[in-house]
């Protein structure tokens, strides 16, 4: 194996080749021996092709060998040998020290810091399983000679398999580890095979499609109770999934704890669907891990249910984080079908920013947050070409770090909270709060409506602990009080510092509770007409069944109106999404 920087270099390089062909879900050869691919890969009977390995491109590593409910998370590495018993210990060893001069390559500072560059080293290493004819594990435990047998007719009869949770930016580490494994074969005086050609075909089983599960970190249970634990990360994957659906780590825990006490102060399903909407295929989920069984009195918690309860608590912290992540990366996407009425049209202020990391050369002024580094080096350099002795700054050597307008747009969102609105339109809604606090730079507030009334859950703020809270206190019931939830929002705003707000309305129904009069429309379309008063851009978002009433309302606030299919959380956050980027100054 190669050392150093050349070493480094080639990693680089061989991480962009794989990146182009692994993400178009190909298979690629690395050398004489070694096939890595995202997906399972099999070598061909001797007898009908020598030296050929198959790519099955509808069989996903992750999901073939680990069992894992999302694709795409596990790249798999085959390094090929001709027969003979090749220790796994000393392959966990080789990939181990490979992985430490990598790290120490990129940073060599890591060298004389022993914790900090075995931390680095650990969070590649962890996530690595090794498979040979002698044995099988992961990593560490294989170093500690903590491994598995090999049982015949897996993986590893005549290659070395490794299963590497690896994303993109680590593709480098595909490099480094082949290489290692490579050498060591070859040093246990075991030859390595040639692979002359791949080809890529279907397995006759199709996988189930998991496309939409959340993608989840890399954990592993451990401690005293490890081994209660279900065999595979589809448990912790459905865990965050859970949370993400109930809304945080508390509603799950709520829920879970209705299934490990008495059966008979369990909250029932009608309760249940209100709060969180359909959780059947849920509830499905955990059996088949082996989380929750059926009894003659109703669904309990399992040995290995109360087990991941117990983790859920323990790891809260990191739960919350992991939710926080997904909610904050939630791809832009095409919303479906959807129509537009009229234009929230306000005047808007811009701020600047400035960016300390970028600098440009201005010789209009000599005004400006001025790089005074960079301005001494072009100095500098301007005077030895002049052949000037000392250092003279003239007008064209001057440098600026660089300003960045943008538009700082503080939102209120004004959420129905009626009956119709429970369960997973309600998730959506909560979602979509979290998702426009967590991905920009200005505030967050939330009103709700319903039964007779209205209410401030969560006041403008840029606090993830604030507006959660708030959020967990809606529970959708009774009536539709638009009127009233509209001048609650409008107090809101105009005794709050807000900058250009925004007035999002998201609602399925037409108002039926009143607020001055007998007409709960008429008292509605009132209180929409304070809204330009205020200065205030004005959205509503509802549904095609109420596109009537709904058009009134936007053209009495001077508003847009957006009407959808369906009030689910891709639809909101990219209808708001596309609201705000075509806000622009005037």
């Amino acid at each position: 194996m190669e050392t150093g920087q050349s070493n480094i270099n080639n990693a680089a390089s061989v991480a962009n080749y794989l990146g182009l062909y692994l993400g178009q879900d190909q298979g690629v050869r690395l050398g004489d021996s070694t096939v890595v691919s995202t997906k399972a890969h099999r070598r061909m009977p001797e007898k009908k092709i020598k030296g050929q390995v198959e790519i099955l491109i509808n069989s996903d590593a992750g999901q073939t060998y680990l069992n894992y409910v999302d694709p795409d998370q596990i790249v798999h590495i085959d390094v090929h040998h001709m027969p003979g018993n090749m220790d796994v210990k000393k392959v966990a060893l080789a990939i181990y020290w490979a992985i430490n001069e990598y790290v120490i390559e990129e940073d060599p500072q890591l060298q004389y810091v022993d914790d900090v560059r075995f931390k680095a080293v650990a969070a590649y290493a962890e996530k690595i399983h090794i498979t040979t004819n002698l044995g099988q594990g992961w990593l560490f435990d294989v170093m500690q000679n903590e491994m598995e047998p090999y049982i015949e007719g897996e993986e590893g009869q005549d290659h070395v398999h490794i299963l590497a949770r690896l994303n993109r930016q680590n593709y480098a580490l595909i490099y480094i580890i082949a290489s290692a494994v490579e050498d060591i074969i070859q040093q246990s005086g075991i030859q390595l095979a040639e692979v002359r050609n791949i080809t890529h075909g279907k397995e006759k089983k199709i996988l189930d499609d998991f496309g939409n599960y959340i993608k989840l970190p890399w954990k592993k249970f451990k401690g005293k109770d490890a081994m209660l634990m279900a065999p595979d990360e589809n448990v912790n994957q459905l865990v965050l999934k859970l949370a993400e659906k109930f809304g945080g780590v508390e509603d799950i825990e709520e829920w879970m704890q209705m299934y490990s006490t008495n059966i008979f102060k369990r909250k029932g399903a009608d309760f249940q669907k209100k709060k969180w909407g359909d959780i059947d295929h849920y509830v499905k989920q955990l059996e088949e891990l082996g989380l929750m069984q059926k009894t003659p009195l109703g669904r309990i918690l399992t040995k290995q249910g109360l087990a991941v309860q117990d983790y859920v608590v323990k790891h809260r912290i990191e739960l919350e984080t992991e939710i926080r992540r997904n909610i904050r990366r939630v791809p832009g996407g095409r919303t479906s079908r959807f129509s537009k009425i009229g234009q929230s049209d306000q005047d808007t202020t811009d701020v600047q920013l400035v960016n300390y990391n970028r600098t440009v050369n201005k010789r209009d002024n000599w005004t400006g947050n001025m790089a005074v580094a960079q301005t001494v080096v072009q100095a500098k350099k301007s005077g030895l070409l002049r052949g000037d002795k000392r250092l003279s700054i003239k007008k064209e050597d001057l440098h600026f770090y660089d300003k960045k307008s943008y538009i700082p747009i503080d939102i209120c969102l004004l959420l129905d909270a009626s009956g119709s609105m429970a369960g997973e339109k309600r998730q959506a809604a909560s979602f979509l709060a979290q998702h426009l606090l967590l991905t920009g730079k200005e505030r967050v507030a939330v009103v709700t409506f319903q039964e007779r009334s209205a209410r401030v859950v969560a006041p403008f703020t840029r606090s993830q602990s604030v507006l959660t809270k708030g959020l967990q206190t809606i529970n959708p019931a009774g009536m539709t009080p638009l009127a009233d939830g509209i001048m609650t929002a409008l107090d809101l705003i105009k005794n709050s510092r807000v900058r250009n707000p925004l007035l999002v309305l998201i609602t399925d129904g037409i108002p039926n509770a009143a607020l001055w009069t007998m007409d709960a429309q008429a008292d509605a379309l009132s209180a929409a007409a304070y809204i330009p008063d205020q200065k205030i851009r004005f959205i509503c978002i509802g549904v095609e069944s109420n596109a009537s009433f709904m058009e009134k309302l936007a053209k009495a606030g001077e508003g847009a109106l957006y009407l959808v299919d369906d009030l689910n959380k891709e639809n909101l956050i990219n209808l708001v999404r596309y609201e705000k980027k075509n806000i622009v100054k005037k």
